[in-house]
């Protein structure tokens, strides 16, 4: 039996119908309501009208079709009470509290109204008679579910909507970059204005005069940035006009002027026409995550300075001992190479690279007489030069900054020697911290290679063969494993900061 009568145009969508669901009573009789109901629409959308003779072949229905507005459910005379089962499925089973549902009686259960109303989750009660007087009387029966229909799932829809506006807010507070954090706000956007997908928009930003690209979708991919103007207003309308075979002039388009002369652009070039709430929601999630833009912005300028910092403070330690600061950014790079190929995380590696041009910042405490002797140290003028190592330490040991704190362990422990012997604390294998024996090998290797005022730069080949001698002896084997490993790229760095041409 073909169970799906449906009245209107045969080529709309689902999302642009009324649906209704009666349960019972025969063919002829849906065939009926069919015939009463060609033609009839509410609010520009038709009716599709959906059979099922019995519970059982309405409940894979109503599991299918989860947009049903109406389900008539019809009491026969027979008393039978097994229908009215259907509403504990559908409100219980399906949490379906949308849909309304209509029982439609026979005369004999005129008594029973007031019980079933009060004991069932239904909306209407109503005996067959009462829709027989005409068509009129069925349409405005229908018209008053579909409203309550349509009320409820705006309220669902409005419900949903801001518990995803600050799910999503939440989401961006994870964000690890700029770009991270524009790209999640972008298509947490389209989402919130039921933007098609693939959606095509972008966010800029502007800083000194100039906009740069955070995130891009679709058409927006290709935009050169550059060339946009100045003006906020006169961004727009390019960005609207941008395709000129798109049909849409408007788009949501959200303004922050930002701090210090920095601005932001959200825009999302819609495919349809947000309504106000839309429209609502996406302004106060845009006026959500500023905040989170803002706090990024901030603490991007917190991390320079303090890294511009920590590399003064290196740089002043090496100077002193007329080395030039480029010891201490190729350290950084090299303790960071090292750690991501030991297999620590991007995060934990960029705090080592921070940390560890303060490795020798407790050489400010050694006299340049022993600092910038060109030749070799006495024993007592090499015992007061171990001692920087802990002077170092003393001096960031204080900190609580995660910073600091790794810095003081490099400062303590990066003279070390895996097989003991080192110093200050002669310390042997794992006891030496991770941190320590990654940047032993970093500071070594820049030593040998780069000429000091008591020796000239050594031959690449020398280098790799002290490292293979004293792997296992002052150096981490494994560590000295994939220093040798990946050389090339050690030396890579190298080149980038090079004081001058060594190798």
């Amino acid at each position: 039996m073909d169970r799906y009568l449906r009245i209107g145009e045969e080529n709309l969508t689902t999302e642009s119908e009324w649906k209704i669901l009666l349960v019972g009573g025969e063919r002829d009789e849906a065939g009926l309501m069919s015939h009463l109901l060609a033609g009839f629409d509410f609010e520009s959308r038709p009716v599709r009208l959906l059979h099922a003779e019995n519970i059982h072949e309405a409940r894979p229905l109503l599991e299918e079709q989860t947009d049903i507005a109406v389900v008539l459910l019809e009491l026969d005379a027979s008393q039978d009470r097994q229908p009215l089962d259907l509403v504990g499925y559908v409100r219980g089973t399906l949490s379906n509290a949308a849909v309304r549902i209509v029982v439609v009686a026979d005369k004999g259960w005129a008594a029973a109204e007031e019980e079933i109303m009060c004991g069932y989750d239904i909306n209407s009660f109503r005996i067959k008679g009462e829709l027989d007087g005409g068509l009129g009387k069925l349409k405005s029966a229908l018209v008053g579910s579909f409203r309550a229909y349509r009320d409820f799932k705006k309220t669902e829809d409005e419900k949903k909507s801001l518990e995803h506006v600050a799910l999503y807010s939440s989401f961006v507070l994870n964000a690890g970059s700029m770009e991270e954090l524009a790209q999640d706000v972008l298509r947490h956007l389209a989402s919130i204005l039921k933007t098609p997908h693939p959606f095509e928009g972008l966010i800029l930003q502007k800083n000194d005069k100039k906009w740069r690209k955070l995130a891009a979708a679709g058409k927006y991919a290709d935009l050169d940035v550059y060339s946009l103007p100045r003006d906020i207003e006169n961004v727009l309308p390019r960005l609207r006009t941008f395709n000129r075979h798109s049909l849409t002039l408007e788009g949501f388009s959200f303004h922050s002027p930002g701090i210090a002369g920095t601005e932001r652009l959200i825009f999302i070039d819609s495919c349809r026409t947000p309504i106000d709430w839309e429209y609502y929601l996406a302004e106060s999630y845009c006026a959500n995550t500023d905040a989170a833009f803002e706090n990024m912005e901030l603490r991007h300028e917190i991390e320079s300075t303090q890294k511009e910092i920590i590399y003064t403070l290196g740089e002043i330690a090496e100077t002193r001992s007329q080395e030039t600061g480029f010891h201490v950014k190729r350290v950084a790079e090299y303790t960071k190479l090292l750690a991501l190929k030991y297999g620590l995380p991007e995060e934990e590696a960029n705090l080592l690279a921070l940390a560890s041009p303060m490795h020798d910042i407790g050489k400010v405490g050694i006299s340049d007489s022993i600092l910038n002797k060109p030749g070799k140290l006495t024993e007592e003028e090499y015992a007061t030069m171990k001692t920087h190592a802990l002077s170092g330490y003393e001096m960031l040991k204080h900190s609580t900054r995660p910073i600091l704190k790794t810095a003081a362990i490099i400062a303590l422990q990066h003279h070390e020697k895996y097989s003991g012997g080192g110093y200050p604390h002669g310390l042997r294998g794992e006891e030496i911290h991770l941190y320590g024996r990654i940047t032993a090998i970093a500071d070594v290797f820049d030593a040998l290679a780069s000429d000091r005022v008591y020796k000239k730069a050594w031959p690449l080949g020398e280098i790799v063969d002290l490292f293979h001698k004293e792997k296992g002896g002052h150096f981490d084997p494994m560590l000295t494993d994939l220093f040798l490993a990946h050389l090339d790229e050690f030396l890579e760095i190298r080149a980038r900061y090079a004081d001058e041409k060594v190798f």
